[in-house]
């Protein structure tokens, strides 16, 4: 429904007021709006921080170091705490990024259904 120039709203005649689809709420001025602007900057709390990615490579480099060190077994769990999928497991069919550790280095792979492709390492792809 439609309100003119003098806040009037031109609801379809024949229908009482609150009969089912013709509500129009009657908003004069005087009450606060149900939508409030957001507070403060403007801008979205970072779910990520820098600490956060500061901890994600160094998990990647103490996986890698394991796996270098011929501590297989500890590596993958490791990698498995960390949210990446290890060598022998199946991969999800879908679309999106995630962490792929091979038995030697832990990767950021991209998926598009059935095709995976190796992209540069992302630290938010794991939880450190």
């Amino acid at each position: 429904m439609s309100v003119d120039r003098n806040n009037r709203s031109h609801r379809p005649g024949g229908l009482p007021k609150g009969y089912a689809g013709t509500f129009a709420p009657e908003n004069d001025g005087t009450r606060a709006p149900d939508v409030r602007p957001p507070s403060g900057d403007g801008r979205r709390p970072c779910a990520r921080t820098a600490e956060d990615d500061a901890r994600a490579w160094a998990l990647k480099s103490r996986i890698e170091r394991l796996a270098a060190d011929g501590d297989r077994g500890q590596a993958d769990r490791l990698a498995r705490e960390a949210g990446a999928y290890v060598a022998g497991d199946s991969l999800p069919y879908g679309s999106g990024y995630c962490a792929l550790f091979d038995g030697r280095e832990l990767n950021t792979v991209e998926i598009r259904g059935s095709m995976v492709t190796l992209a540069p390492f992302m630290p938010e792809t794991i939880r450190a």
